[in-house]
């Protein structure tokens, strides 16, 4: 008997395909793909082995996670033809197309069709109609990323918010989404860290004050609102439906009802266990949340085949659940097609003195028959305050009504690589929204964050201050030890505090040997940029300097006398409302001179501003051209001002057991280096 060709079903539904749709045409539309891949297969007699379904991701995005899955397949030989409904749902990016299409699915023996456009790359006649297609779908991104790159900028200069998500303390406005309006309970919070700040708490007190007293994270507090904010660190704190570490977990549970059909009667029974029996007081449990079409209860019953019906106590969103639980039990009547069952736990190991392993074991049952539904369970630990999220709170403009945006950007529309923008490049628009701190206040934190570094026993600051990082939590490096002969001591993470429960850095690093590594970097590479070649073009530069400088003097100068101008228009204007009051000049002259008054205020303040942008931009270039030196002479010891010119940040990662060596990252304000 032959056997039948093995095919996977491919769909996709992009983002901006979905701008177009309703959520229920959303829904049709991933169905009817599917619908149609389906009868297309078993029309041509082929065993469908798996399908593959990618929703509200971009054609171009080569991260699809269900897309990788199936090359996976392919390449392990599992999958003889991938069939999908175009090739732009397939991909829209050229370079894919000729990877997967016509060299790695040819080298792996997979066929690829369409259904619509009728691609097939085992027949040579639509090669040309793939390559003609996939340089279209490519012009057709390249188009809308240049359209969207424009309106935002516009959008940016009008004082329109255009981030995917509000900064924590606002949210979207709900009649005009680039609009911030205050959210008033993380407003609070806001200034509570503004308040103890300026009261004289550090950065890591304020954090451990707000996780002490159980108040969520931003990452948290949205994710608790329903949005999908990610950040690339969120992916050190997923685990794989473990729990190993002492610390505070997430556990969340969902399921997709994928099967054409309306599931009825779905039981299901949970239990958070190790090796030991349950109940286990270790662990403290709190349901956070779960979907309104299942009700979730608990039973202190030890064997689930005497539960009854008296035996479930129901369970609430925030409810703790009792240390003597041993099932936590779901009850699910109706569960429609394309539709999900979804709850979520807070999970507290308190201490883990035989390092046991804790896992979520699930048991289903479909009209007391077990099942094999797939299950998707995460488990993460629970985003705390660190004293990073601390620090930009304190530093974001946007709490005093300014949007400053276009900090980063992408490579391309292809390559999302974040890139940050020199500041000269920000756009910045004042009062665009309702402040929820004072400027007066703002100002000053800015003025003691800036001062804010612990100085040696001499009294200068460290040099490293505010420079090491852990590179597995992203905290501080700091001082443990005493000072040697030489002044120098060890260096650890900051999770030392807290014995280590969120990250595994332990080991120290000694003070004089990153300085030594430090030095040694940094001197090769100001040798070369002494380089004969280099040395040439800074030559060059040097000549320009002069033209930077007299250009700098005029700006400069100008800029002087818009000030004094700017405090005549002041004393013109008091003069005038004095004259107005003691009935000097009538309403009708009043308001005729107060608007040219304003309107020249308005010109010397617009003025004002472009001068200091131009003068930031002159200080920068002139940084850049300035040759202080021919001769090279290596530094031989680091100092607070030196470290401050050449590093931004300096990552410190794991010791390699091996061979005793570990990961160093600097990250240069002129150029970046990775050990």
């Amino acid at each position: 008997m032959e056997k039948k060709p093995r095919v996977a079903l491919y769909l996709r539904l992009s983002d901006e395909d979905e701008n177009k749709l309703s959520k229920e045409q959303v829904s049709e539309s991933i169905k009817n793909q599917e619908i149609m891949l389906k009868n297309f297969a078993r029309k041509n007699n082929w065993k469908i082995v798996n399908i593959y379904n990618d929703e509200d991701y971009s054609g171009a995005d080569a991260s699809r996670p269900e897309f990788n899955k199936m090359i996976k397949e392919c390449q392990k030989g599992n999958i003889d033809i991938v069939l999908a409904k175009t090739q732009a749902r397939f991909a829209r990016d050229l370079e894919l197309i000729e990877k997967y299409l016509h060299n790695k699915f040819i080298e792996w023996n997979v066929r690829f069709i369409t259904t619509v456009d009728r691609i097939d790359n085992t027949k040579k006649e639509t090669k040309k109609t793939s390559q003609i297609l996939g340089l279209t779908d490519e012009w057709y991104l390249e188009d809308t990323s240049n359209n969207i790159k424009s309106t935002f900028k516009t959008k940016r200069e009008n004082g329109e918010f255009t981030g995917s998500f509000a900064p924590y303390g606002y949210l979207k406005d709900p009649v005009n989404k680039n609009h911030l309006i205050v959210d008033n309970i993380a407003k609070e919070i806001v200034k509570r860290i503004y308040d103890e700040y300026y009261r004289g708490n550090g950065l890591n007190k304020i954090a451990t004050n707000l996780n002490n007293d159980q108040i969520l994270s931003p990452l948290e507090y949205k994710k608790l609102n329903g949005s999908k904010l990610q950040i690339p660190l969120a992916l050190n704190y997923y685990y794989d439906k473990k729990i190993k570490k002492c610390g505070t977990y997430k556990i969340e549970v969902s399921y997709f009802n994928n099967e054409k059909k309306t599931i009825k009667n779905l039981i299901t029974y949970n239990c958070i266990t190790s090796e030991q029996k349950l109940p286990n007081p270790k662990l403290t449990i709190k349901l956070e949340k779960y979907s309104k079409n299942t009700k979730l209860f608990y039973t202190t019953k030890s064997k689930k085949n005497t539960i009854k019906k008296e035996d479930l106590i129901t369970l609430n969103e925030g409810d703790i659940i009792p240390k003597n639980t041993t099932y936590i039990i779901t009850k699910t009547d109706n569960l429609d097609f394309m539709h999900t069952i979804n709850y979520q736990f807070e999970v507290v190991l308190t201490e883990n003195k035989n390092y046991d392993t804790y896992s979520l074991i699930i048991d289903k049952y479909l009209n007391k028959v077990p099942t094999n539904f797939n299950f998707c369970i995460k488990v993460r630990k629970k985003f705390k305050w660190s004293e990073q999220t601390i620090k930009k709170i304190l530093t974001d403009e946007v709490y005093i009504g300014n949007l400053v945006q276009f900090k980063t950007t992408y490579v391309s529309y292809k390559n999302h690589t974040i890139v940050y923008n020199e500041p000269y490049k920000w756009i910045r628009v004042q009062n665009t929204h309702e402040a929820i701190i004072e400027k007066k206040l703002w100002k000053e934190i800015q003025l003691k964050l800036k001062n804010k570094y612990r100085s040696t026993k001499k009294g200068n600051f460290h040099p490293l201050a505010n420079k090491v990082f852990c590179m597995n939590c992203n905290k501080a490096f700091c001082k443990c030890g005493k000072n040697n002969s030489e002044g120098f001591s060890y260096l650890c993470c900051k999770e030392k505090k807290y014995k280590w429960q969120n990250c595994n850095n332990k080991k120290y690093i000694s003070e004089k040997q990153l300085h030594e590594f430090i030095l040694e970097k940094l001197n090769l590479i100001i040798k070369y940029y002494y380089d004969q070649n280099i040395i040439d073009k800074l030559n060059n530069n040097y000549k320009e300097k002069n033209t930077l400088e007299e250009k700098f003097k005029i700006k400069n100068n100008e800029l002087n006398e818009l000030n004094k101008k700017l405090q005549g228009t002041n004393l013109y204007f008091q003069k005038l409302y004095e004259n107005y009051i003691n009935n000097i000049i009538n309403k009708e002259e009043f308001l005729t001179l107060k608007e040219k008054y304003q309107d020249d205020f308005n010109n010397i303040k617009k003025r004002i501003s472009i001068l200091v942008d131009e003068l930031e931009i002159l200080k920068y270039h002139e940084s850049i051209t300035t040759d202080k030196t021919i001769n090279y002479i290596p530094f031989k010891n680091l100092d607070y001002e030196l470290v401050n010119i050449f590093i931004d940040k300096i990552f410190i990662g794991n010791i390699n057991e091996n061979n005793n060596t570990r990961k160093i990252k600097i990250i240069w304000n002129l150029t970046s280096i990775e050990e």
